[in-house]
């Protein structure tokens, strides 16, 4: 039985996906603390709001991780001076350290895999990823309403 292009699409990703469940696992890693570690090394400061709205992830999920971090004094909490509920994240100095040495294996790989596809198949697979992924969402909206 041929597969479609849509259904081979969707394998891929749920392979992709499983393939970053694995390294997860064989660094001992929780998936919530990989990707709280990969969204403040690259974007230095968040909202708890704006790590789970990134990650999908429940709120309970990334909560658990920021409290994980906090005790290992890897990351620090600020008030928005404007607004007191709002709460920023993002590392120490130790907690730079701590992710750069935990993440360093995955951000190799990435680079391994970025290095063998090229630039341009590059920028291909990340435009055709974002427009698949908006369209997706666009689309499961108006069916939800």
């Amino acid at each position: 039985m041929e597969l479609t292009a849509t259904e081979k699409l969707n394998f891929a990703i749920i392979r992709g996906g499983k393939a970053y469940a694995e390294w997860d696992r064989q660094h001992g890693m929780p998936s919530y603390l990989t990707i709280i570690l990969y969204e403040l090394l690259m974007r230095q400061r968040l909202t708890q709001k704006d790590l789970v709205n990134l990650s999908d992830l429940p709120k309970q999920s990334i909560n658990k991780g920021i409290h994980r971090l906090l005790e290992k004094d890897y990351l620090e909490l600020t008030i928005d001076p404007e607004d007191n509920r709002v709460k920023y994240c993002q590392l120490t100095a130790s907690g730079k350290e701590y992710a750069k040495k935990k993440m360093a294996p995955l951000f190799e790989i990435e680079k391994q895999i970025a290095q063998k596809m090229g630039a341009q198949k590059m920028e291909q697979l990340v435009a055709l990823n974002e427009e698949w992924s908006d369209t997706f969402w666009e689309l499961l909206r108006k069916k939800g309403e």
